[in-house]
């Protein structure tokens, strides 16, 4: 009984166990891999590839568009109109950004000018 017992044990271990075909033993992001079954009724292991997030704004955490995302290495690779866009913060802000950031500016310098032009007058009058 208890030899029929093991053997079934086994079996169903069987299943279950797989051999990393990598050196580094340790469940890194980087060793994460899936279990697919053999035309020869053996399971064997694929590793996945990280997935690659979008390039994002840094103010609004928006994704960029036009720009293609890739690992480090490959990114450098890449020609100049794939990685940035041909305007002022292209490839580092969003268009609404920019957009903001501009009248931002803009009227900080009507407001310097408005004050000296405040001053300007006060000086005219006493």
């Amino acid at each position: 009984k208890s030899r029929i017992k093991f053997y079934f044990y086994k079996k169903k271990m069987k299943d279950r166990r797989v051999i990393l075909r990598r050196h580094c033993p340790f469940s890194t992001q980087k060793n994460s891999f899936k279990k697919v079954k053999t035309p020869g009724n053996k399971i064997k292991i694929q590793y996945l590839n990280k997935k690659i997030s979008k390039v994002h704004c840094s103010e609004s955490k928006i994704k960029l568009n036009g720009i293609s995302s890739s690992q480090s290495l490959n990114f450098m690779r890449l020609c100049k109109r794939k990685k940035k866009i041909s305007r002022i913060y292209g490839g580092f802000l969003s268009a609404n950004c920019t957009k903001e950031r501009i009248v931002k500016s803009f009227l900080l310098e009507e407001k310097k000018i408005v004050k000296k032009y405040n001053k300007e007058r006060e000086k005219t009058v006493l």
